[in-house]
């Protein structure tokens, strides 16, 4: 069975360094909650992720 193709990545903020996680397929404009920086816009599938991804928040619960 194919698990989900959407994930919760950690991003990191390209103006403050501010580390925040956000959903790779939002249909919102994410912007950073210390500085208000967009970090992410939606493009109808994937988001364009504004700043650098430091990792993948695994959601695997078994």
């Amino acid at each position: 069975m194919e698990g989900p193709k959407s994930k919760f990545l950690k991003v990191k903020c390209a103006d403050c360094g501010n580390i925040q996680t956000i959903f790779d397929r939002t249909n919102l404009k994410i912007s950073c909650s210390v500085c208000g920086a967009t970090m992410a816009l939606p493009m109808g599938g994937k988001s364009d992720i504004k700043g650098e991804i430091v990792g993948r928040v695994d959601t695997d619960l078994e």
